[in-house]
């Protein structure tokens, strides 16, 4: 599998070859395009590369052919319209503020990578900036990982998961066979849970507490009002 980075920003493209030196990347500037559209293979995976979502962006996708596996990195939040647009278009999906994300991408094949861009078939809403958890940390779902302090805490496939799914469940309890099932399909034992629990308390920080065990078995995500 071979990935085709199309871009004008160099500091974009050196930083993706960093961080997945391992693959086969290919990069190419906005003039080639059209040729490397064209010599791409069906499993090769295409990426667009722009400082934000302009109109003459949109008219060069609607003008030019569009591969199979297609995708964005952008600096700039998408727009309603832009969600519509990429509905519209087939697109595979975005990666907003990339240089973020490739920062705080540690190793990993491009697959791993893919996981980081959000699917244009959701509401506009989805692709959220930041969560504030409460007690100074953010969590940047988009980019999979805390904002503590200016400091970002990237976090495991696994972590945000979970964490995804006790924010879903605010206030509400949790239960390990559920934990397991959304996360697992049911084939993780509670020893397991519990070690992936511990880990994220700990990348948590001073929100660890946050996340609470309850005697009954299963977890509750409280914010307080120490913000």
């Amino acid at each position: 599998m071979r990935i085709i980075l199309c871009t004008d920003e160099l500091c974009l493209a050196r930083m993706l070859a960093v961080v997945l030196e391992g693959c086969d990347l290919r990069t190419c500037r906005t003039y080639e395009r059209i040729t490397a559209l064209g010599a791409a293979d069906s499993e090769d995976i295409f990426i667009d590369g722009a400082l934000n979502l302009s109109d003459a962006f949109w008219e060069m996708l609607q003008s030019s052919p569009r591969h199979r596996r297609h995708y964005v990195l952008v600096r700039s939040a998408l727009t309603e319209r832009d969600w519509q647009r990429a509905r519209d278009l087939g697109l595979s999906g975005f990666l907003t503020d990339p240089l973020s994300a490739i920062r705080t991408f540690i190793g990993g094949d491009a697959q791993t990578f893919l996981k980081r861009f959000s699917v244009p078939d959701g509401l506009p809403s989805l692709p959220l900036a930041s969560v504030n958890l409460g007690l100074g940390v953010r969590y940047k779902q988009s980019e999979r990982c805390l904002l503590i302090e200016r400091r970002l805490v990237p976090l495991s496939e696994m972590e945000a998961k979970l964490l995804d799914l006790l924010i879903s469940r605010e206030d509400e309890v949790v239960s390990r066979d559920e934990i397991a099932q959304t996360l697992w399909q049911g084939h993780v034992n509670p020893k397991g849970i519990a070690k992936l629990v511990s880990r994220l308390r700990r990348k948590l920080g001073p929100a660890a507490a946050l996340i609470q065990g309850l005697r009954q078995g299963g977890y509750v995500y409280r914010r307080t009002s120490a913000w």
